[in-house]
């Protein structure tokens, strides 16, 4: 059986040679997105093959494709893949030239004059050729080739060489890996007018810079944190197509990761943005909480810093209850001219249903904490007692309860201290303290320590 070869997705005719090329039907795309910069892309095509032994040419497939991932499989007869090879040795001016060294080309200058020879060198646009008439050193205006070196191609393409038993239509499904696909969620809040409650929205964004455009495709992003062997850098960012207007994933649990799919199919090009709605949740309730975190105990001075978070409960009681992918979430709230502004961002980690959150807004502008060190007491070769003073200066009209952290190390215990704490975890204390409007509140403590 003579070999013959087929051309998927385009004209290839660098490669074409002595081939009959027949049509093809895509009949289905799939793509799964990860957020690591990674793809699994999934096609089923139809193709004509003759009994035996048939070459193959697949085109359209991801220019950064990882060709060690590629699977195919004949869905209409018993057909053995007997060899793949990954063609990407791209068409430019440099390799024909360096093609065409030695072998009779034509050229044109700007007056129309032409002068056939042989090439012999390049550099830039100029050229060294040889005929009858010696050696021209020229800066031609066009060269003309007999044909494009078949060595080259314009798209990268998969070359296979299939056996199959039965001649005529096979569906063949082939699937691959491949960078330059990735997906980010992100998350707008709008606080309401006594920081209560929040009104939250979620997108998604979907990159596209593998190289080709995925038509009319089913897609699935998937949320956890995958391993791999290696892993590539982001990708840059393109141009931003008008985001969609309602929440239109289904979630699911898949093997130990969250999977959402869009409800419809849609398009992903190459070199493109796609905004989606994940989901909205409305009367959300949260608390906001004033955090001084004075650090590791041991030698540290703290700063004046008192942050403010954003603390909400993922339930499906507080109208939420969906696992939410790691994004950054950006918070804003009304003035008292209704017009919404920005009050932070934070970003978030993959965060399962029935979760906390917390969300790092910025540093409170009337409040005022100071952590010093007031007295150290060695008391063995390896302990020792350290006494602190932490002073909470509260410039508000109101009352406010702020949370102090200590982070502590070693074998410890609070030895003395001016009001109730909580362990947190075997290295953090906390105390919630009551600080009035326009006053002051001052917390002291003993830590002894043994190492």
């Amino acid at each position: 059986m003579k070999n013959r070869i087929f051309l998927i997705g385009g004209i290839i005719g660098i490669i074409i040679i002595s081939a009959c090329v027949t049509g093809n039907t895509e009949k289905s795309v799939e793509v799964t997105v990860y957020n690591q910069n990674l793809g699994l892309v999934k096609e089923t095509r139809e193709i004509e093959l003759e009994e035996g032994i048939n070459t193959v040419l697949i085109q359209d497939v991801a220019k950064l494709i990882d060709p060690t991932s590629v699977s195919i499989k004949d869905l209409t007869a018993n057909t053995d893949v007997l060899e793949q090879n990954y063609l990407y040795d791209l068409v430019n001016k440099k390799k024909i030239y360096e093609k065409y060294i030695g072998k009779e080309i034509t050229l044109t200058d700007k007056k129309g004059n032409t002068v056939k020879g042989t090439l012999l060198s390049f550099s830039g646009d100029e050229m060294i050729i040889q005929n009858e008439n010696g050696v021209h050193i020229l800066k031609p205006e066009e060269v003309f080739l007999p044909e494009l070196p078949e060595e080259l191609i314009t798209k990268p393409t998969l070359k296979w060489l299939l056996d199959t038993d039965k001649k005529g239509k096979h569906s063949i499904q082939l699937s691959y890996l491949t960078s330059g696909l990735n997906w980010s969620a992100d998350y707008v809040a709008v606080v309401n007018n006594d920081d209560s409650r929040i009104d939250l929205t979620s997108w998604v964004t979907i990159e596209n810079t593998s190289g080709v455009s995925y038509r009319n495709a089913e897609l699935k992003l998937i949320a956890g944190e995958v391993h791999r062997v290696s892993e590539a850098g982001r990708p840059p960012y393109p141009t931003v197509e008008k985001a969609e207007e309602a929440p239109q994933f289904a979630e699911e649990s898949f093997f130990e990761y969250h999977m959402y799919t869009l409800q419809r199919k849609t398009d992903i090009l190459n070199n493109q943005q796609k905004q989606v709605t994940l989901f909205k949740a409305e009367n959300v309730s949260v608390k906001k909480e004033y955090v001084f975190d004075t650090g590791y105990y041991f030698g540290y001075s703290g700063d004046n810093k008192i942050k403010t978070m954003l603390a909400l409960e993922n339930t499906e009681k507080n109208n939420m209850g969906m696992p939410l992918p790691k994004g950054k979430i950006r918070v804003y709230k009304k003035d008292s001219d209704g017009k919404l502004q920005f009050i932070g961002e934070d970003m978030i980690n993959h965060t399962p249903k029935d979760e906390k959150i917390r969300v790092y807004l910025g540093v409170a502008f009337d409040l005022v904490g100071e952590k010093k060190q007031t007295d150290y007491k060695r008391i063995g070769d390896n302990a020792a007692e350290i006494s602190y003073e932490v002073s909470l200066r509260n410039h508000k009209d109101k009352n406010v309860v702020i949370a102090v952290i200590e982070r502590v190390w070693g074998d410890w215990e609070i030895i003395k201290s001016s009001h109730n704490w909580e362990k947190e975890d075997a290295y953090t204390v906390v105390w919630y303290i009551d600080v009035p409007a326009n006053g002051e509140t001052v917390l002291t403590y003993t830590i002894r320590t043994e190492w």
